[in-house]
């Protein structure tokens, strides 16, 4: 089998919600969605994971454990959506919510999914250095100011242990 990309970027999951949205308000037969939304897309992994969730629905599953059998792909937030979605009646409304999350996700923040090239870094895992780097430095430094402060405390008000007192 030749290796495909299997990830499904923030722009592709926007565009299945709103499809998948759109499609559920006008009433279509999830089947068809299932359909329409594989000749939607040029992933050919997101076109795999769309007819074997198709399959799982065919065989009963519920729309939110059919995605869920992709957790690499599906974030729990997805799922849990998706579930509560089924629970309400209201897909449509929860596929729309979802679509305008990932068009957020991608105006905002970098993709979760993406790898840099090589030698390139991106300004998310920069940020979480300087973090780490910043807490062990304040920690340093806390450290070093109360162990200073009881040494100053031992010898002016003379409380070491063992000294008689005066």
């Amino acid at each position: 089998m030749p290796e495909t990309d299997q990830t499904i970027s923030n722009a592709e999951m926007a565009t299945m919600c709103r499809q998948f949205a759109t499609l559920m308000a006008a009433q279509v037969n999830i089947l068809d969605i299932f359909e329409s939304l594989r000749e939607g897309t040029e992933s050919r992994f997101l076109v795999e994971v769309l007819h074997s969730v198709q399959e799982a629905v065919e065989m009963g599953r519920s729309l939110a454990s059919a995605f869920s059998r992709y957790p690499q792909s599906f974030s729990p937030f997805f799922i849990s959506m998706l579930r509560q979605g089924e629970l309400e009646g209201e897909l449509d409304r929860v596929l729309e919510e979802l679509a305008n999350h990932y068009e957020t996700r991608l105006t905002t923040e970098v993709e979760t999914h993406r790898r840099p090239e090589a030698g390139a870094t991106d300004l998310q895992t920069v940020a979480s250095l300087f973090q780490w780097a910043f807490i062990w430095v304040v920690g340093l430094i806390a450290a070093a100011f109360l162990g200073s402060g009881l040494v100053y405390y031992a010898t002016v008000y003379e409380a070491l242990p063992g000294r008689p007192a005066a």
